[in-house]
C-alpha cells in the first residue's frame, strides 16, 4: 500500500483528493497521513469528507478513518463502475472541490456517472462552479474526456444551499496534448452573477468589466440575478483563443464595490491573456492528472508554477509512473510529461 504524507509540500487537501483520485483509477489502495496537518483547522473537513465518499461510492472503496478531523485515511478501491448518486455537504463546503476529487474516477469508469452535489457553489478558496463548467470541462475535452454540469442553484458560505447536477461519460481513455501559446483571442465571454442582492450589482459588475475589455473585439457578459437560500454575488470572464481558454473569476466580499470586482476580474483575464500561456493558473494545477494519465507525451505552458501545482506533481509521481520535467520557455514556464 503506497503512503502518502499529506503535510508535503502547500500540505493542503489537493494532496488528499489527488491521492484518492489516482488510487481509484489506478486500483491501488492508498493511506494518506498527517492530513493537513499544518493548517489552523487541520484534518478532514466536511467537504473533503465528501470528496472522499463521493470517489468511493464509484469504485466500491472501503475507507477507513473517514470522519471530520480525521488526520489519516486508508482507501481500499475496487472497479470502477459508475452510477447515480447524491451527496450533500451539509455546510457551504465548496462543490467544486468535490468535482476535482470525483471527476477523473467518473470519466473512467465503466459506465456514465450522474451526481446531484449539495452545498457551496461560489465560495472561497475554491474555483467557482462557473470556472469548473466554462474553463475546466472545455480543456480536459482536449484530452477525451467528456463532461457536463449544470447550476441549479447557488450557494455562498455561511449558508450553502447550491445544487449542481454534475453527468459524465466513460471516456475509455485519455490521450496526451501539447497545449501551446494560447494564440489569438477570438472572443470573451463572461458572466455576473448574485443572489439575494439587488439587481443594479450584476449590472454595475457587468458594465465595469466590459470597459476593462474595451481593446477586445467580441466582448460579450450575461448577467445571472436569483433568489435563493443563500447570498453572495460575483463574476466568471473566459477568452476563447485559438489554442484553448482562459479564465479569471472574482468573489464578492462585503465592503467592496460591485466596480472594483468587475474591474480586477477584467484585469486578471487580461494580464493571463497577454502571457500566451496555455492555462491560467488555477488550471495548471488541475490539469496534472489528466497529462499524467493520457497515454503519449503531453505538454502546457504557464505563467508560472505555483505551490499548489508543485505539491500535485509530487503526489501524481509518487503514485504513478509517470514524471514531470519544468522548463523555463522565455516569459513562460513549459510543464510536461514523457
Amino acid at each position: 500500500m503506497m503512503v502518502v504524507d499529506g503535510s508535503q509540500g502547500e500540505g493542503g487537501g489537493q494532496i488528499l483528493r489527488t491521492a484518492v483520485a489516482l488510487s481509484a483509477v489506478t486500483h491501488e489502495p492508498v493511506r494518506v497521513t498527517d492530513i493537513r496537518a499544518g493548517r489552523p483547522n487541520p484534518g478532514l473537513s466536511p467537504s473533503h469528507v465528501t470528496s472522499i465518499e463521493a470517489v468511493a461510492s464509484l469504485c466500491d472503496a472501503k475507507v477507513d478513518g473517514l470522519h471530520p478531523g480525521s488526520k489519516e485515511i486508508t482507501f481500499n478501491p475496487e472497479e470502477l463502475l459508475g452510477g447515480d448518486f447524491r451527496f450533500d455537504i451539509g455546510t457551504a463546503g465548496s462543490i467544486s472541490l468535490v468535482i476535482q476529487s470525483c471527476l477523473l474516477p467518473a470519466l473512467l469508469s465503466k459506465t456514465s456517472t450522474r451526481m446531484v452535489l449539495i452545498g457551496g457553489t461560489n465560495v472561497r478558496w475554491s474555483p467557482p462552479i462557473d470556472y469548473m463548467l466554462e474553463v475546466h470541462l472545455p480543456i480536459i475535452e482536449e484530452f477525451g474526456a467528456r463532461g457536463s454540469a449544470d447550476i441549479v442553484s447557488r450557494g455562498f458560505f455561511p449558508e450553502g444551499g447550491g445544487e449542481v447536477l454534475l453527468e459524465t461519460s466513460p471516456a475509455g481513455r485519455l490521450s496526451g496534448r501539447e497545449l501551446g501559446p494560447s494564440g489569438k483571442v477570438l472572443s470573451i465571454r463572461g458572466v455576473a452573477f448574485s443572489q439575494n442582492l439587488p439587481e443594479h450589482i450584476v449590472t454595475r459588475m457587468r458594465h465595469s468589466a466590459m470597459k476593462r475589455l474595451v481593446r477586445f473585439a467580441d466582448v460579450r457578459l450575461s448577467t445571472d440575478h436569483r433568489v435563493g437560500r443563500s447570498t453572495g454575488a460575483g463574476m466568471l470572464l473566459t477568452a476563447q483563443c485559438e489554442n484553448g481558454v482562459l479564465g479569471a473569476s472574482a468573489l464578492g466580499e462585503r465592503g467592496v464595490r460591485a466596480e472594483t470586482l468587475g474591474e480586477s476580474c477584467a484585469e486578471d483575464l487580461a494580464e493571463t491573456v497577454d502571457s500566451g500561456a496555455s492555462v491560467d493558473e488555477h488550471m495548471l494545477d488541475q490539469i496534472l492528472p489528466y497529462m499524467a494519465l493520457a497515454k503519449g507525451g503531453s505538454s502546457v505552458l504557464a505563467e508560472e508554477v505555483s505551490g499548489h501545482a508543485k505539491t500535485n506533481m509530487l503526489v501524481i509521481e509518487q503514485l504513478l509512473d509517470r514524471r514531470f520535467s519544468v522548463k523555463r520557455m522565455n516569459d513562460l514556464v513549459e510543464i510536461s510529461v514523457d
